[in-house]
């Protein structure tokens, strides 16, 4: 009897304990996004690098990501990232009056295997006297939206579930 207590209340001191640790999470994926924008670039007061980079900060901030993101120029003689979501930035269009068009080709490399997502397109009709940062950041944000149902899958792949032996 006494030997069934001291089972018991190890136990349940083990028990408490793990409690009392908090839960190890998954270590986040370092997502490299470069951008290959023209030379002849407009200087602004916020440069559309930056703008790519606040606007995938924010989808990962809103649909809890667990990834760290660092958004960088092409630059030659670098290495190859493990995780890297490559933008080659593409001129706004204004293919309608009064709505702009944001283009940008898209290419998820994961450990040397490519995923070509092709151009990727979002339109955006302004308000009037909008003012033209927000406009552009709307641009950013709606491409950063559009492309997230092809990139998370990828990045964040759902385990198959188990096969029923029937």
């Amino acid at each position: 009897m006494p030997l069934l207590m001291i089972i018991a209340l190890l136990a349940a001191a083990s028990l408490a304990e793990a409690k009392d640790q908090p839960a190890q999470e998954a270590r986040p994926i370092n997502l490299a996004i470069v951008v290959v924008e023209d030379l002849e670039r407009d200087f602004g007061a916020v440069a559309d690098f930056d703008r790519i980079d606040m606007a995938f900060q924010q989808v990962a901030k809103a649909r809890n990501w667990p990834v760290t993101i660092r958004t960088e120029r092409l630059t030659a003689r670098t290495k190859d990232h493990p995780i890297e979501l490559r933008i080659y930035q593409l001129p706004f269009l204004n293919e309608m009056p009064g709505e702009l068009t944001y283009r940008g080709w898209m290419t998820l490399k994961i450990h040397g295997k490519k995923h070509d997502f092709g151009i990727i397109t979002f339109r955006y009709r302004p308000r009037s006297l909008e003012r033209g940062d927000d406009i552009v950041m709307k641009l950013f944000s709606g491409a950063a939206d559009a492309v997230v149902p092809r990139l998370e899958p990828l990045l964040f792949p759902r385990p198959e579930p188990a096969a029923t032996g029937r």
